[in-house]
């Protein structure tokens, strides 16, 4: 429980600390948008790597090989704990907005650097304008503006993974974009599974890209259920 509080109070200060680099940030947007991408790259990407360094989290990576060099990409991941979003961070070499919960969004300056690394907060209850915005942020990855899909739609806090919502993969696997399945195992170690923080090791497996343009409206069921099935096969019991 200490360990809890003081990595709690950290997360705190370095969030407060991170507001020193949004002032650069806003000067950096009005003058060059590839290059207000690569400092928010840079920022999540240090951000995310020393959040796991500082709760001592080793991330063993396997088929890197399988990120496509564009950024007209889709990573879809299981979502076991907290800890995957910083994971993913620091594993995808790319500016990632991610699909979250409307509660992130109002969480103070964590909300300020989701919106600016391109993240949507969705209301859970509210179906019909939740996939609104996942299609309106699915067509910025069409644009070059990766993204990453939960499809559980809530952590699963342990290693059993949970049934597919799959209204955000049909309008997904309707797009030509490149598709990654990812398995993240053992990240429910880190919090989750006990309620406190501990150290662990956490294995993320990059699977072969999915190509959105060979999906038809006949094969996407599918389609995705060889997705979820990809996932699974690569969790680590």
């Amino acid at each position: 429980m200490i360990k809890n509080v003081i990595l709690g109070l950290y997360f705190w200060i370095l969030m407060v600390l991170t507001l020193i680099a949004y002032g650069p940030y806003l000067a950096i947007r009005k003058i060059s948008e590839p290059l207000t991408k690569k400092y928010l790259l840079f920022l999540s990407r240090q951000w995310a790597k020393h959040i796991i360094w500082i709760a001592g989290v080793k991330v063993v990576v396997q088929g890197i090989e399988n990120i496509p060099s564009s950024n007209r990409v889709a990573f879809v991941t299981n979502h076991q704990g907290y800890f995957d979003i910083p994971i993913l961070i620091s594993t995808i070499p790319k500016l990632l907005g991610f699909i979250a919960k409307a509660e992130l969004g109002k969480v103070p300056i964590v909300n300020i650097w989701m919106k600016a690394i391109g993240c949507i907060f969705i209301e859970r209850k509210k179906a019909s304008e939740s996939l609104n915005k996942t299609r309106a942020r699915i067509e910025q990855a069409q644009q070059g503006e990766p993204v990453v899909l939960f499809p559980e739609g809530t952590r699963s806090k342990g290693p059993r993974l949970g049934r597919f919502k799959t209204g955000s993969l049909q309008i997904l696997l309707s797009t030509d974009l490149m598709i990654v399945p990812v398995s993240v195992s053992g990240s429910y170690h880190l919090l989750e599974e006990k309620n406190k923080l501990k150290r662990g090791t956490v294995h993320v497996t990059f699977h072969p890209p999915i190509h959105g343009n060979e999906v038809t409206e006949k094969n996407a069921k599918d389609v995705i259920h060889q997705l979820r099935k990809t996932i699974q096969d690569g969790l680590v019991v």
